[in-house]
């Protein structure tokens, strides 16, 4: 696949609930498993995180959504 004609954007989120480098870890591996994601980076010193996914192929509410179980949540920052 040719990833340079796929358009994608990075969403920046501030955490909640991600305390160490172990929940992030955890929270990556879940995001990842997203359809449409391409990247995710976890910062749990920062409380950041950082999406790359392809344009339009997921809704932000599956993102959001999709930590609530581990006990995880993303804010969406402005861009």
């Amino acid at each position: 696949m040719d990833h340079t004609s796929t358009p994608t954007e990075t969403l920046r989120f501030t955490t909640t609930g991600i305390t160490c480098a172990g929940c992030a870890n955890s929270a990556t591996t879940i995001l990842k498993r997203l359809p449409g994601v391409v990247a995710v980076r976890v910062d749990a010193a920062t409380s950041t995180a950082e999406v790359e996914i392809v344009q339009g192929a997921i809704a932000l509410d599956d993102l959001l959504t999709a930590l609530k179980p581990a006990g995880y949540g993303l804010i969406p920052k402005a861009s």
